[in-house]
C-alpha cells in the first residue's frame, strides 16, 4: 500500500522533538547504507532527507579521516564536484531577474571580447546552450586538469578547441562550458563568481559553512580527506584542485547546509520566507532541453533529460530532478521530487566506482514513499560485474624492440595553442620521456614511430598513444596523441596536435 510522505514526515518530525539525539528515529535506511558502504569500502558518508519543507532526518556514517580514526558529523565538509553546477545556474537565474541577461542571448552581447573557435560558434553560443550541455565541444578536461592555467587562461584557450557536433543539437557534457558560463556571470556582476556566489546565493541561504577553493576547503577541520579505490584496495589521494573551473566544481559544503539547498529548491525558489529567484524562473531551470537516451539503465528509472544544472527523470513513477556530484575523492548525490515536497542529499569521500549515494538515494525513496523496496544493493554488484566482464583486460606495455630512429630524432619541444609546450627528451632503458607543464610521464616504444604512455601520470592514462610524424625529414614535424579523449565522453576531440617549435 502506498503511503504520503506528509504524514510519515510528521510522524518523524514530532519523534525527532520527543527522543534524545542519539534514539532519534528516522527515514534513514541505516542498516542498507552502513552494509553498502562495506561492499564498496567507502569510508565516510553524510545524508539528509528533506519532507514538507523540514529537514527531517541527518547523519553521518564511517570516518571522515581513517587514518586518523575521525568519525563524519553533520557538520563534515566534502567536496561536492557537480553539484555545484546548480549554484552557478542560480546565480545566472538571479541576474537574469536584476535585468543583466537573457538566456537566450548571445554570449558576446553580454561579454564583447569572448570567444570560442570560429566567428559563426562565438556569434550564437548563448548561456542555454552552455548550461544545457549543447555546445558541440568536447569535454577538453585534460586542459583544466593540468592545472598550468587559471580560470582567466582557460577562457583564452577555448577559440583555439575545434566543436564536434552542430551548436544545440547533441547534449555532450562539458566542465569547461560551465566554468566560461560562471566567468560570465563574474563579468556581468562586476565581482568574481566566487564573491557572487556567496553574497547572493549563500549567505542569504545560511549556508554559512559552505567553501569555494580548495584552499579554504584544506584549511576547515572537519573535512573530509579523499579516498579512491585502487588495484590493492582503498588509498588515500590528494583532493583536487578545481579553483580554474570553480563554477562546474568547486562547492564544498556540509550535508546539513546542502539540505537547506535541497529545501530551498523544493520551495521554488524561497527558503523560510526569503525567495532568491520567482517560483517561474525556479521551474524554469529544471524543465528539459536535451534527451538523453542512455542514462537509464533499470526499469524504475524514466526517460532521462538534462535542464539547466540539473538532471531530471522519474523514479517509480515520480518526477525526480538529480545530479551527481563525483571529483576525485569525492562521489555524491543531491536530488529532490517537487510534485511529493519530498528531498535528499548524499556525500562520501570515495570516488571511483562508488554506486552508494545513488543506492542511499533510491533505498531512502522507498522508505519514505512507503513504496515496496527495492533490492538496490544486488542490482548495482550485478551491473558491476557486468561491467568488469565486459572491460577487456589492459595490454602489457613492454617495448618493442629498438626504436627505428636514434632518440634525438623524437627530442625536442612541441607546443599546441590551447594545452602549451610539451617536451620530450631521451630516457632510460632507450625509451623517452615528457612534460607538458607539470605532468612528468614516461614513453615506451609502439608500433613504428608510435609511443605509449608507461604509467599513468593524471590526465594522461596508461597506454595513452603519443605518435610522431616526420614529414620527410630526420626530426619529428609534430606529435599527435588523443589526450583530451576519455573512455566514456559522448564528443570526441581526436588527435590534439603538437608541432615542433625551435
Amino acid at each position: 500500500m502506498k503511503c504520503s510522505p506528509r504524514p510519515i514526515a510528521i510522524a518523524f518530525a514530532a519523534a525527532m522533538l520527543a527522543a534524545p539525539l542519539a534514539a532519534r528515529p528516522g527515514p534513514l535506511p541505516e542498516a542498507l547504507i552502513e552494509k553498502a558502504m562495506a561492499v564498496w569500502q567507502v569510508p565516510g558518508l553524510a545524508v539528509a532527507a528533506i519532507s514538507d519543507g523540514r529537514t527531517i532526518a541527518v547523519r553521518g556514517f564511517g570516518r571522515r579521516n581513517v587514518e586518523r580514526n575521525l568519525p563524519v558529523t553533520r557538520r563534515t565538509l566534502f567536496a561536492t564536484g557537480s553539484i555545484t553546477k546548480s549554484f552557478t545556474v542560480l546565480g545566472l537565474a538571479i541576474l537574469a531577474e536584476d535585468g543583466r541577461l537573457e538566456w537566450d542571448t548571445p554570449i558576446t552581447r553580454l561579454v564583447p571580447g569572448f570567444r570560442m573557435n570560429g566567428t559563426a560558434l562565438t556569434n550564437a553560443v548563448t548561456l542555454r546552450h552552455m548550461l544545457s550541455h549543447r555546445t558541440g565541444m568536447p569535454r577538453h578536461d585534460a586542459l583544466w586538469y593540468l592545472g598550468a592555467f587559471d580560470r582567466a587562461g582557460l577562457m583564452q584557450r577555448l577559440r583555439f578547441l575545434e566543436p564536434a557536433a552542430p551548436l544545440g543539437e547533441i547534449f555532450a557534457y562539458n566542465n569547461l562550458m560551465f566554468a566560461a558560463a560562471g566567468h560570465v556571470a563574474g563579468r556581468l556582476a562586476g565581482i568574481p563568481w566566487e564573491t557572487f556566489t556567496r553574497r547572493r546565493i549563500l549567505n542569504p541561504l545560511g549556508m554559512t559553512r559552505a567553501r569555494l577553493s580548495r584552499a579554504a576547503f584544506l584549511a576547515a577541520t572537519d573535512r573530509a580527506a579523499a579516498y579512491f579505490p585502487g588495484d590493492d584496495g582503498r588509498v588515500r589521494i590528494d583532493a583536487r584542485d578545481t579553483d580554474a573551473i570553480g563554477p562546474a566544481a568547486a562547492v564544498y559544503a556540509d550535508v546539513t547546509d546542502m539540505a537547506r539547498y535541497v529545501r530551498f529548491h523544493l520551495g521554488d525558489g524561497a527558503l523560510a520566507g526569503r525567495r532568491l529567484i520567482d517560483a517561474a524562473t525556479a521551474r524554469m531551470v529544471r524543465t528539459p532541453q536535451a534527451a538523453i537516451p542512455d542514462l537509464s539503465p533499470f526499469p524504475e528509472i524514466g526517460q532521462v533529460h538534462y535542464a539547466m544544472g540539473f538532471y531530471t527523470a522519474t523514479y517509480r513513477g515520480r518526477r525526480l530532478v538529480y545530479h551527481p556530484g563525483v571529483i576525485d575523492g569525492y562521489g555524491g548525490m543531491i536530488s529532490f521530487m517537487p510534485d511529493d515536497g519530498i528531498g535528499a542529499i548524499v556525500l562520501s569521500n570515495l570516488s571511483g566506482r562508488n554506486p552508494v549515494p545513488r543506492i542511499v538515494t533510491y533505498a531512502l525513496y522507498d522508505r519514505i514513499l512507503g513504496l515496496e523496496p527495492l533490492p538496490w544493493m544486488a542490482r548495482y554488484r550485478n551491473r558491476d560485474a557486468a561491467l568488469g566482464a565486459a572491460k577487456p583486460p589492459a595490454p602489457p606495455l613492454e617495448p618493442s624492440g629498438p626504436p627505428p630512429r636514434p632518440l634525438t630524432a623524437y627530442e625536442g619541444g612541441y607546443e599546441n595553442p590551447a594545452y602549451g609546450r610539451m617536451e620530450i627528451g631521451a630516457g632510460a632503458d632507450g625509451g623517452l620521456d615528457g612534460a607538458l607543464h607539470l605532468v612528468r610521464f614516461r614513453l615506451v616504444r609502439g608500433e613504428a614511430d608510435t609511443w605509449l604512455v608507461a604509467e599513468t601520470a593524471w590526465p594522461l592514462r596508461k597506454g595513452l598513444r603519443i605518435t610522431f610524424h616526420f614529414d620527410g625529414t630526420e626530426t619529428a614535424a609534430r606529435l599527435a596523441t588523443p589526450l583530451a579523449d576519455g573512455p566514456t565522453y559522448r564528443l570526441r576531440a581526436g588527435d590534439i596536435v603538437f608541432t615542433r617549435v625551435p
